[in-house]
């Protein structure tokens, strides 16, 4: 989150030679690794229930840092808001989910989590 608002922070001047295009795949790409981020809050056995739930989750808190990087980014020189870019913060938070879930699921596939065991009480 600290690396995303630094580069929010940056001046068109500051990202002359950044191409437009790149700009979305950057967008992707950081709010992607961003969920993964946030899917780590629940343990790989917690992760395979409801994993549609899980992805949403992540996809929607995703989203909702997006929409506070827009907010500040209207601030800074030369810089605005875009509605293009919350679209592209979205799928890459809904990517970065399901990529998680896919692992997880493998993971879980060839090396299953165990169960807890019940503490029997003396």
């Amino acid at each position: 989150m600290a690396i995303i608002f630094k580069i929010s922070s940056l001046t068109n001047e500051q990202l002359q030679d950044f191409p437009h295009i790149w700009d979305k795949l950057a967008h992707f790409c950081e709010y992607a690794t961003l969920a993964g981020c946030y899917a780590m809050l629940w343990t790989r056995g917690e992760w395979s229930k409801r994993q549609w739930l899980r992805v949403l989750v992540v996809g929607v808190l995703a989203l909702i840092y997006g929409c506070t990087d827009e907010y500040h980014q209207s601030f800074v020189e030369g810089r605005d808001s875009s509605v293009l870019d919350l679209v592209a913060d979205l799928s890459g938070g809904l990517t970065g989910g399901i990529v998680y879930a896919v692992v997880t699921r493998i993971l879980n596939r060839f090396d299953p989590v165990p169960e807890k065991q019940p503490v029997a009480e003396d």
